[in-house]
């Protein structure tokens, strides 16, 4: 079974997560904030991160910066509600910070949720290609 944390301050989301994801058989958990988040992390191993990149406190990429240390086999994954001007340098951060970008934008559209964390598995899977 495949595990996900869902790092969001606004409840909701943890819960279109979880509907969208127990159905199909995934271990699912939310965290409404980037410490707690963490200390999850650190007795549990998550395949994949969905994590806000706004927050009160710690924010998506002072969490994610940790988190890679904690986790460093987690796919972290960006997503915001925020979209503005700043949002192209916070995804450039985020990524340096060990996330990846699938672009998941909230609201979510019906489908997007299960679509990435499928995406996100399939790299994740893939075997790395040797070199000669």
């Amino acid at each position: 079974m495949h595990t996900v944390l869902v790092v969001d301050d606004e409840k909701i989301v943890g819960t279109a997560f979880k509907r969208e994801l127990v159905k199909e058989g995934y271990d699912v958990d939310t965290s409404s904030d980037g410490k707690t988040a963490i200390e999850m992390a650190k007795s549990k191993n998550y395949d994949i991160v969905f994590m806000d990149l706004v927050m009160p406190g710690m924010d998506g990429i002072e969490t994610c910066k940790i988190m890679k240390e904690i986790s460093p086999d987690s796919t972290i994954i960006f997503m915001t509600g925020n979209i503005d001007n700043d949002t192209t340098w916070k995804e450039i951060e985020f990524v340096r910070s060990g996330g990846k970008i699938y672009y998941l934008y909230k609201p979510f559209v019906e489908g997007e949720i299960l679509r990435i964390t499928h995406e996100a598995l399939a790299e994740k899977n893939r075997e790395p290609i040797a070199s000669d």
